[in-house]
């Protein structure tokens, strides 16, 4: 998965970020004793840290289904 549609709660705008910007969301401002998520799990990551926040929202229609549904890796090409 190359870029990824977020919509920024407050201003409503898309910005299409790819998945090092997604991880560095999931991962900011953390503590030291934090473990970052990565490629594998960012859609789990998602989900517990951002997906709540009220700043950022998945526009991307796949990947916030299967966030919802649990999944926690997405291949590049798999349907």
């Amino acid at each position: 998965m190359d870029n990824i549609k977020v919509r920024d709660v407050e201003t409503r705008k898309v910005l299409t970020w790819t998945l090092n910007q997604v991880l560095e969301e999931i991962n900011r401002d953390r503590s030291e004793d934090w473990t970052d998520y990565d490629t594998s799990d960012w859609c789990e990551g998602w989900r517990d840290w951002v997906q709540d926040d009220g700043y950022f929202e998945l526009v991307d229609v796949i990947a916030e289904v299967n966030i919802l549904n649990g999944v926690t890796s997405i291949e590049k090409g798999a349907a």
